[in-house]
């Protein structure tokens, strides 16, 4: 009985984790589809660009009034499955149809963090109509094959939130758990990845060239990992203070939603490649931009953060990963011309994910995307390694801070009992 159960949950959550790979990929399907029908086939003029911005910025002040920032906020959603032991999925179907309508728009952001955002929510539905089956097993079997599609198929009701056990899983359970989180998050990106095929999506794998570099360049590995690292905490630095005083001073969010538009417009008729999140641009780095001068990359690098600040502070909201990378690997671009007698893909590759690294301040995130996806395949371990130092001094600088903070706690509270 136990063992028929099991394989009964198992297939369950197989099912549920394969329409969430679906839905997901129908998503990604969707918006790039908008995308090339509304921009890169250049169906319309500057003037019809701008009504359908208005139309898209109208689209975010209505949706915000009734369901909040879509798609919600990762931190947020955690905080909620802490605290509660669900999140608010009622709106996880309109918060991909919602941000795909302004990725449209040519915000300078991505589709992962609707794509994050949505999986995480997926997950914890899956999670709350496995508990509840779970639970009620022995009943539903007794009631009709009726009764039961209807509980197994309603997806907003016959649902049991996460409760703390009242005794800690053993180190058995707690490895079976997470096998089978594994096990169904496969099996989603499998079905993803069969919707991203048999819809035509162009690969999202971008080789950026062929990398020559030799042993001699090594001398310049660690100059240019902590000089990227800087580099990309400096323009963080500038990135946070943008934000700090469009917070400040646009208190109306119907005129930051208007500025973030206006924003977007602007770059539309100068610089239009800073548009969208900047994956399927990086063929620009192999192509037209190679013989940019310094002062162009390094001008289109900082634009595209620019943007993406403005964008990400004016509810235009998406990911940031990819824009980051490709302003990153621009500015890698911009800097290897400074060192001609290094190889150029070495350079590049180390600038972009130290400086991604930095600025997104999730260095293995950085780092992976840009070796498998980007970087040519004897860049490998030279992409690994400067990941794992640059995960250090994030880690040496997330823990010096704690303890700065900490001691600041510390002396505000002496203050308080001296006062």
């Amino acid at each position: 009985m136990f063992k028929f159960k099991s394989l009964y949950l198992f297939g369950y959550g197989l099912i549920l984790s394969a329409i969430v790979g679906i839905l997901l990929g129908l998503f990604y399907s969707l918006q790039s589809t908008l995308i090339s029908l509304f921009w890169q086939k250049a169906t319309f003029g500057s003037l019809l660009d701008a009504i359908m911005l208005m139309m898209v910025g109208l689209v975010i002040i209505i949706s915000r009034h009734y369901f909040g920032p879509l798609p919600q906020n990762l931190g947020v959603i955690k905080a909620d499955l802490k605290q509660t032991g669900t999140a608010n999925y009622r709106y996880v179907l309109l918060q991909m149809l919602i941000p795909a309508v302004i990725l449209v728009s040519g915000t300078s952001l991505g589709p992962e963090a609707t794509l994050v955002s949505s999986t995480f929510l997926y997950s914890i539905w899956l999670a709350d109509k496995q508990r509840y089956v779970a639970a009620h097993f022995d009943d539903l079997r007794a009631q009709s094959i009726g009764m039961r599609l209807k509980v197994l198929a309603t997806p907003h009701r016959y649902l049991l939130h996460y409760q703390q056990p009242t005794a800690p899983l053993t180190k058995v359970a707690t490895c079976q758990k997470k096998a089978l989180s594994t096990t169904y998050f496969l099996n989603g990106t499998a079905w993803f990845s069969g919707v991203f095929i048999l819809t035509g999506e162009p690969s999202l794998i971008i080789r950026l060239g062929q990398s020559h570099w030799q042993g001699r360049d090594l001398y310049w590995f660690l100059p240019l990992v902590l000089g990227g690292y800087l580099l990309g905490k400096l323009w963080l630095a500038g990135m946070v203070g943008l934000r700090k005083i469009m917070q400040a001073r646009l208190t109306n969010d119907q005129v930051r939603v208007l500025i973030g538009g206006l924003a977007i417009f602007l770059a539309s008729l100068f610089f239009p490649h800073i548009l969208f999140s900047g994956q399927h641009n990086f063929h620009l780095f192999t192509t037209i931009w190679q013989d940019q001068s310094m002062l162009f990359l390094m001008s289109r690098s900082l634009l595209k953060l620019i943007l993406l600040t403005i964008c990400l502070n004016t509810g235009w909201l998406g990911g940031d990963i990819f824009p980051v990378l490709f302003a990153s690997t621009a500015q890698g671009m911009a800097i290897s011309q400074l060192f001609p007698q290094v190889d150029s893909l070495f350079v590049i590759g180390l600038i972009a994910i130290s400086m991604g690294s930095a600025i997104l301040e999730a260095p293995l995130v950085a780092g992976l995307i840009m070796v498998i996806l980007f970087l040519p395949p004897n860049l490998f371990w030279v992409g690994i390694i400067a990941t794992g130092i640059v995960l250090g001094l994030e880690k040496y600088r997330q823990h010096h801070q704690a303890r700065h903070e900490q001691h600041q706690s510390q002396g505000a509270r002496l203050h308080q009992s001296e006062a």
